[in-house]
């Protein structure tokens, strides 16, 4: 196996010069477009003017840019010198970036378009030629136990860690995803997942490189925009958090309701004809998202199998994986048209899972072990928290059918057990409110061993707030007369937007402020 991230890239660097690795859409209908050889003189180049500077194999180097060509270009020049790449989220606050930089304590950080510390350096591209040619011939010193990514990560809970990576944990991650995405050098990926977040980072940016494809930025991360840029750029793949396709799938619901009797027979028709026929007979849908489709992959958080069945339904292919920051992350993706819903698919190569203590439904801890494990946490004392010997305990919840697909049920730290001991499984009951159209998005979270929401409106809609409490008291009627005594809820709060992390996932430690400032009480 590849023994380092930058022998497992250079090779497609320097195979595939003209292609595209980058299209960064800039606004205007323009577009600034890198080639895999001009990617590959700038590392070079980036390399050659770090390596004067003095930075060597086992330096720690910040890089806090936006997905774009500098990310790539930095996080390359990095790990060809051996160094540790520090990947710090651009999008956090002055604040966040220095309690970061702080805990990490790299000698430099490259950034791009923002600077925040004493020890930025601008991420300068030279991709016209290469300036030291004796730098192509050094080759990359590290090995594949040697550290390659230091993550700095609060997670949903806000309890600060920082994950150690190793080479190897990266190389064999890209290549055993790799064998289940079915990517090819065709396929364009939108670029939406930030890298200074494992899934951004493995999922995002080494697949692509490692399968030569190209990555499109778009120019800002709103829904019209994301829109624009698949069908403009043929996006094929699409690696995002459940949220983005809940409103895709909202979006396409709404514009459906509003067209033709035609149109909406047109959709019928496609729901109820056979899949293998479904998946080419889509083609005036598929054109509302570039028209080549490879597919789309949810990660981050648990999907609801509704929205897998509507775009199956549709012919297009949802797959939903699993994985966690420690596990570098992929641990399991779906098979592309898999039809099992609730499920996230099988492991992958090099990965192993099982269930801690099962209880009576096959249900326990997923504990995993293999060669994505991580190095451990700077922290030894987290490390042994979460480390039984080579198996990483996840604290997520679920269960392993006989064919080998892997069923989450929820996390072991939100679980809600109730005053008669029930058992409340948060996620599950979120999934089944943002079923309800009025609710953009749900959090369940444990108030005196009872369950109790916070809605997420598009409180514009309304005319007033007594409208607003009206209708989320019969969004929860209606969800009572469906669920069994324990899993009802009675108190709510009503806000905006729920808190979230950078890689889009609700900020879970914030949750119970939220709840006590926001919470509507009858009169």
């Amino acid at each position: 196996m590849t023994e380092n991230v930058w022998n497992l890239v250079s090779n497609k660097l320097i195979s595939g010069p003209d292609q595209a690795a980058w299209i960064c859409r800039v606004g205007g209908g323009k577009e600034r477009v890198l080639s895999y050889s001009q990617i590959y003189k700038a590392v070079l180049n980036l390399a050659a003017s770090l390596r004067q500077q003095g930075i060597t194999a086992g330096d720690k180097v910040g890089v806090m840019a936006p997905n774009g060509p500098e990310w790539t270009v930095a996080a390359f020049a990095i790990w060809k010198l051996g160094a540790i790449l520090v990947p710090i989220h651009s999008g956090n606050s002055d604040e966040e970036i220095r309690e970061q930089v702080s805990a990490t304590a790299p000698k430099i950080v490259l950034s791009h378009q923002r600077a925040c510390t004493d020890i930025d350096e601008p991420i300068s591209l030279q991709f016209d030629e290469i300036v030291d040619e004796d730098e192509s011939s050094i080759l990359s010193p590290t090995s594949g136990s040697d550290e390659a990514a230091l993550i700095y990560t609060s997670g949903s809970t806000g309890n600060p860690k920082i994950v150690r990576l190793s080479h190897k944990n990266l190389v064999s991650n890209v290549i055993g995803a790799s064998k289940f995405a079915d990517l090819t050098r065709d396929d364009r990926i939108l670029s939406l997942l930030p890298f200074s977040h494992a899934m951004g980072l493995t999922g995002n940016l080494l697949l692509c490189f490692y399968v030569r494809a190209t990555l499109v930025a778009p120019k800002a991360l709103a829904a019209l925009e994301i829109m624009r840029a698949m069908e403009e750029n043929q996006i094929s793949v699409l690696i995002a958090v459940p949220r983005l396709f809940r409103n895709i799938m909202l979006g396409l619901e709404k514009k459906l309701a509003d067209s033709s009797p035609f149109l909406r027979g047109y959709v019928y028709l496609l729901k109820v004809l056979p899949l293998f026929i479904r998946k080419h007979a889509n083609l005036p849908i598929r054109k509302k998202f570039g028209g080549n489709l490879n597919c789309w992959v949810s990660g981050g958080s648990r999907l609801d199998p509704e929205i897998k069945r509507y775009f199956l339904g549709l012919g297009i292919s949802l797959r939903q994986g699993y994985g966690l920051t420690e596990t570098s992350p992929a641990v399991a993706i779906q098979s592309h048209f898999d039809p099992v819903m609730d499920s996230v698919g099988k492991v992958i190569e090099n990965c192993e899972v099982k269930v801690d203590c099962p209880d009576e439904d096959g249900s326990g801890e997923i504990w995993i072990k293999g060669d994505n494990i991580m190095l451990g946490y700077t922290s030894e004392k987290y490390t042994k928290e979460v480390m039984n010997g080579e198996w990483f305990k996840t604290g997520d919840i679920g269960r392993i059918d006989a064919t080998g697909n892997i069923t989450l049920t929820g996390r072991s730290k939100r679980l809600i057990v109730t005053d008669s001991g029930k058992n409340v499984y948060p996620e599950d009951l979120e999934i089944r409110l943002e079923r309800d159209s009025a609710v953009k998005e749900a959090a369940v979270l444990e108030l005196d061993m009872k369950p109790v929401a916070i809605f997420s409106i598009d409180m514009a809609l309304f005319e007033n707030t007594q409208e607003q409490e009206a209708e989320m008291r019969r969004v929860l009627k209606d969800f009572n007369s469906q669920v069994s005594s324990h899993n009802r809820i009675s108190r709510f709060a009503l806000i905006e937007e729920l808190p979230r992390t950078p890689l889009g996932k609700i900020a879970l430690h914030k949750l119970p402020v939220f709840f006590s400032e926001n919470e509507i009480v009858r009169n």
